[in-house]
């Protein structure tokens, strides 16, 4: 794969937890370990972690399917999303309490490791974070994975996902880097958007989102996993153009960071992928959680 590119792929292959992850570990400090949303990247933390490894331990990891990390077989759930962050620190020697930032859907499974592994958590930032007060499943879970494979399959035997895959970036991530448009992310995106598991993990994810919502409400009712007493940070992206639908968005993530006992703040302007239209802004938040 290096020889693809004009530059060396970031850090390197891990086994952790029986699946080949794509890691980086950058800078020195107290741990803060950044997760994606879904379908999301390690590049598109790119100049968040660059700023925030000044004095930070930064880790960053791919999810079975995405990025550089190969697929697995496994159906994602809240449970096993917090123990893969747990296993990922582990993997690369961190013992200390880290702070968790989770982006988009992430936003479940930082929260997640925080009540799964309170021992383990400085602190959570919940970025944009997905949200659902009453979740309920209307289609039965298996017939939408079936699905999901017939449709992955389909685009990648057609050729769809090569023709579209890069186009279907740009529709649902308008963010761009403060400095303009990089041409290595680019180069990535030309390649990893193409990739047939790719697509067929970001569908997977997507049909498991409801099943995890409501997982993580049952985790939340529990009296065994309370959130520790930890910094916590809701993080709303606004792009400064208010319409109904971002008036909602705002109030939603305000009510979730009163539930979680966390502190509300809102990045502007920015898009749903702030860590990409914000990425200063964003490091200081995410220092400021602990």
């Amino acid at each position: 794969m290096p020889g693809l590119f004009h530059v060396k792929p970031p850090g390197e292959l891990m086994t952790v937890g029986g699946d080949s992850l794509h890691v980086l570990v950058e800078g020195d400090g107290p741990a803060v370990v950044l997760c994606g949303g879904l379908a999301g990247n390690w590049f598109d933390w790119d100049d968040c972690a660059r700023n925030l490894s000044l004095d930070r331990t930064v880790v960053r990891f791919d999810r079975p399917g995405f990025g550089l990390s190969e697929p697995s077989a496994q159906i994602p759930s809240v449970r096993g999303e917090a123990q893969r962050i747990a296993d990922v620190l582990d993997a690369v020697g961190i013992t200390e309490p880290a702070v968790a930032v989770g982006h988009s859907i992430a936003g479940f499974y930082a929260e997640g490791f925080a009540r799964l592994f309170p021992e383990r958590a400085a602190g959570i930032l919940l970025l944009d974070s997905s949200a659902e007060k009453n979740p309920k499943r209307l289609v039965p879970r298996n017939l939408l994975l079936t699905a999901s494979h017939l449709a992955a399959a389909t685009a990648s035997i057609a050729g769809l996902q090569r023709l579209l895959g890069t186009t279907t970036r740009k529709i649902l991530n308008q963010s761009v880097p403060p400095t303009g448009p990089s041409h290595t992310m680019a180069e990535w995106v030309g390649h990893i958007y193409r990739e047939p598991h790719y697509l067929e993990a970001a569908m997977i994810e997507y049909v498991a989102y409801t099943d995890m919502a409501m997982e993580l409400n049952k985790l939340r009712e529990s009296e065994d996993h309370r959130l520790p007493d930890i910094g916590i940070s809701v993080v709303a992206a606004h792009t400064d153009h208010s319409t109904p639908w971002s008036v909602s968005w705002m109030a939603k993530q305000q009510r979730l960071a009163t539930y979680l006992g966390g502190r509300f703040h809102v990045l502007r302007p920015a898009h749903h992928h702030a860590m990409i239209d914000q990425p200063e802004k964003l490091a200081e938040l995410i220092r400021s959680v602990t």
